[in-house]
């Protein structure tokens, strides 16, 4: 409870201050008790992980301190290039995946939603044209470093950086898009959080020995942007918020996106063809019984693409 509500307090610290210092003091708060909810003592990867997240932020912070001193014209840039790496986008990706690969599903869950909003909400301050470069590596490295993936924590967190290239795009069209697509990510990703540390899923061979693997396949379709699902019409909002761009922006957007589609329907094709189960639908049922919460979790995730496309259309 304790650190619940440091946690907290660390956003409201954050967001209701105009004091250099006390933003450097949530950051690290912020921080700090993130070590805490992702640490287990039964888990050397998870050590190894607290670790290494914990020297990437250091560093970042103290670079942090550093900016302070500098000239006003470098400001925007430094800042926006330090938040980047703080958030793992652009080509700072590199500690990412390896950090989520060592801890638990949840927390994967908190790094790649709450963990990016205090870092996001400052760039939005420091918005500089280095940002176009940041969002094109973010959707390059996101999408190339999916390929090949039988590690799902690996997949998921090269997946969350190549949404994290939208997100940062968002933050250019306006103050409280880019709350809205990670809200929307959220509800897309929880789901299949949830889905997969509830059956200790670690990679690809685990879930093609799964007798009810029904469920990871209209999961992955939501992930890959297939309509009527989540995913797709979270991609359609930021397309809709971006639409003032360049033509030739866009279709790098839209080539991104189709070959993010290709990687997860590869991974669907191989799930299907592993083994095949004529009663697909009655194994969906029993599943649907089994399971409590987080079966239905998924299916209001994966339906509420349908409400949010009347939202769109009207």
């Amino acid at each position: 409870m304790l650190f619940s509500f440091m946690y907290i307090i660390s956003f409201h610290l954050v967001m209701n201050s105009d004091d250099w210092f006390l933003l450097w003091l949530g950051l690290e708060i912020n921080m700090m008790i993130f070590i805490v909810f992702m640490y287990s003592e039964n888990s050397m990867l998870s050590i190894e992980s607290c670790l290494s997240y914990f020297f990437v932020q250091s560093i970042g912070s103290a670079i942090l301190m550093g900016s302070f001193y500098l000239n006003k014209d470098w400001m925007d840039f430094v800042m926006c290039l330090l938040l980047s790496y703080k958030v793992g986008a652009g080509p700072f990706f590199f500690w990412f995946p390896s950090v989520c690969s060592g801890i638990s599903w949840m927390s994967c869950f908190v790094l790649m939603t709450f963990q990016k909003v205090i870092p996001l909400m400052i760039m939005g301050v420091f918005l500089s044209w280095v940002l176009y470069l940041v969002i094109m590596m973010s959707l390059f490295f996101g999408v190339f470093g999916s390929f090949n993936q039988n590690n799902l924590k690996q997949l998921t967190a090269y997946s969350s950086v190549y949404h994290l290239g939208w997100i940062v795009l968002c933050n250019f069209s306006g103050d409280i898009n880019w709350l809205v697509y990670l809200l929307l990510y959220s509800l897309m990703i929880f789901p299949v959080m949830s889905f997969f540390g509830s059956f200790m899923l670690e990679d690809i061979m685990m879930v093609m020995k799964m007798k009810y693997k029904s469920w990871v396949i209209l999961l992955m379709l939501s992930m890959a942007g297939m309509p009527p699902f989540l995913g797709f019409f979270l991609k359609w909002f930021a397309f809709v918020m971006v639409f003032e761009y360049n033509y030739y922006y866009m279709m790098f957007l839209i080539v991104c996106s189709v070959v993010m589609f290709y990687v997860y329907f590869r991974i669907i094709y191989d799930i299907l063809m592993s083994y095949y189960d004529v009663k697909v639908w009655g194994n969906l049922m029993i599943m649907f019984k089994k399971s409590d919460y987080l079966v239905v979790s998924s299916v209001v995730g994966m339906l509420l693409g349908l409400f949010l496309s009347f939202f769109f259309i009207m």
